[in-house]
């Protein structure tokens, strides 16, 4: 994580309003593998804490629990209960990191993103193993996170459990913050169609949320594609919902990088807007993701301050 050309800080982080910081992998595809046996897990735990205790991160943090292997495959498998595998990689990745004394950890996050999870055309994870590694996680005083994506999605497919289990998984989980994606996507799938995702459309998500229990709440999305300095320079936007080519190449002049710029971050405000549209205020507990940049969070709260709003 940088500001600028630099290396962030935590300081960097609390000064823009942050409490905690979640270390993230990849679903698991960017941190060691080194076999998937319970002395496995042991070991690439410990080291990706001990790695975590040298950064010196004076905040409260949560951990990753990885999903993938670097080649893609799943670590172990996570159909059968939790307690039921003896030898379990899981298991050994979080006694592993729990045996590094960081003082101001205060739990894991659950990497594997999907909201299909343990439905139907999911199937990956059964939800007595989720119900597991809660339980086992919290014999150790610690949290569970999870920010399930929800996709290009629309409501009538995500109220299907065949197609979305955070319903059925939401008591085993301390927070959920819920990816709406539609900084990402431009179109939704309803089971009656394909439609434009507009701003009406994550109305429908956000108060699809606010219906759930106290500890589901949203992420906010946003990334380097607001950056000026960024998009000039590559000629490419990083997750954004339009493509940077079609709007402005070949000749990628000044002026159509700027809309794009005002047009990224419009987009990600709209997310607080629909807030503030449904609950009247900012939900208390959000998590954010932002790329690699916190000047993409500068960029995004000078923009809200235009509105009277404040992004973090």
């Amino acid at each position: 994580m940088t500001v600028g050309g630099r290396k962030a800080t935590p300081e960097d982080f609390r000064e823009r309003g942050f409490d905690r910081i979640v270390v993230l992998d990849g679903e698991g595809r960017n941190s060691r593998c080194s076999g998937s046996m319970y002395s496995n897990g042991y070991n690439d735990g410990r080291e990706l804490a001990e790695w975590v205790l040298s950064l010196g991160i004076d905040m409260p943090l949560y951990i990753t629990i990885p999903f993938y292997r670097p080649d893609g495959k799943q670590r172990d498998q996570t159909r059968a209960s939790f307690s039921s595998v003896p030898d379990s990689y899981y298991r050994g990745w979080i006694d592993g990191v729990l045996s590094v004394n960081i003082d101001n950890m205060k739990g894991f996050y659950w990497s594997y993103e999907s909201c299909l999870q343990t439905g139907s055309y999911g199937g990956n994870v059964s939800q007595e193993f989720i119900q597991g590694v809660y339980d086992y996680i919290h014999g150790h005083g610690q949290e569970l996170m999870w920010i399930p994506a929800t996709g290009n999605r629309g409501v009538t497919y995500l109220d299907d459990p065949s197609f979305c289990t955070i319903q059925s998984l939401v008591r085993y989980f301390d927070y959920i913050f819920v990816q709406p994606n539609y900084y990402q996507n431009s179109i939704l799938n309803e089971k009656y169609g394909t439609v434009p995702y507009t701003y009406q459309k994550l109305i429908e998500k956000v108060e699809w949320i606010d219906h759930m229990p106290d500890n589901v709440s949203i992420e906010m999305e946003v990334d380097r594609s607001i950056l000026y300095d960024y998009i000039s320079r590559t000629h490419m936007e990083e997750n954004f919902r339009e493509s940077l080519i079609e709007r402005c190449g070949p000749r990628f002049t000044r002026e159509c990088l700027i809309q794009y710029t005002y047009d990224a971050k419009e987009i990600a405000f709209h997310y607080l807007k629909a807030q503030k549209d449904i609950l009247g205020k900012k939900y208390e507990d959000l998590v954010y993701y932002f790329s690699v940049d916190l000047r993409v969070i500068d960029e995004m709260e000078g923009f809200s301050r235009k509105f009277g709003e404040e992004y973090v």
